[in-house]
């Protein structure tokens, strides 16, 4: 069983080098810190495979490489005639801005965040934008529990179901080298983050209708759900 407290700062890099790999931005400065973060998930890797995925990674984040880097991004995601696509949205329904991004929008008003149009130019459901808000949140987190109830969510609700989808994607895309590296070590946190969350099993299926009729998107809301019950049960049990 893992000791949850002692791995918060460890999620906390992990979600904020993901959300500079995958937040599309026109700064110079776009990945700024990730040749640090790297140096320090090196130093303790989680498995073998995510071993490897680093130390290509550290080579690709040197700072004579980051125009790669950034027209790998660009041929991965934005050019013709397959771009991945990066919105639970699409995943969850088969188009952009639908119910999912409603909800995240609705989940911020519960906070201090707010997406700034300005920096962020996808959709709330982007999962660069969620990456973010997972490291924010488990930060706050520490203090205070709307920050972790809120986190549990996004993981449960939005993140679990598909991200072996988009990870698949990457890794399988013929312009993905750099990117292949980065889907590598996604696949070892992700099943980390299972792990984190008490064993919580993938949902990578490839259709809408997944199992007893029901879609993916229910599948996840009523994990997320069953989350909540067991954190406000654990809240009154703390209490008494």
């Amino acid at each position: 069983m893992i000791d949850k407290q002692s791995v918060v700062d460890a999620r906390r890099v992990y979600y904020s080098l993901l959300s500079r790999l995958f937040v599309f931005s026109w700064d110079d400065d776009r990945f700024s810190g990730v040749q640090q973060m790297l140096d320090l998930m090196a130093a303790n890797p989680m498995d073998e495979n995510s071993q490897k995925a680093l130390e290509n990674l550290q080579l690709a984040f040197d700072s004579r490489n980051l125009e790669s880097v950034a027209s790998e991004y660009d041929r991965i995601f934005h050019a013709p005639p397959d771009p991945i696509r990066t919105s639970v949205s699409f995943y969850e329904e088969g188009y952009e801005s639908s119910s999912p991004c409603l909800e995240i929008k609705n989940m911020l008003l519960k906070t201090k965040f707010r997406r700034d149009e300005k920096r962020y130019k996808d959709t709330e459901d982007n999962f660069g934008f969620l990456f973010s808000l997972m490291s924010n949140f488990i930060e706050l987190g520490k203090n205070d529990e709307n920050y972790r109830d809120l986190s549990d969510e996004i993981f449960v609700r939005f993140l679990n179901p598909y991200i072996d989808e988009f990870v698949e994607k990457l890794y399988t895309h013929p312009k993905a080298e750099i990117y292949r590296n980065v889907a590598s070590l996604m696949a070892s946190f992700f099943a980390f983050e299972r792990i984190y969350y008490d064993g919580i099993e993938s949902q990578n299926v490839k259709s809408i209708k997944v199992k007893d009729g029901l879609s993916r998107a229910e599948m996840a809301r009523r994990e997320s759900n069953k989350k909540r019950r067991e954190n406000d049960k654990r809240r009154k049990k703390e209490l008494s």
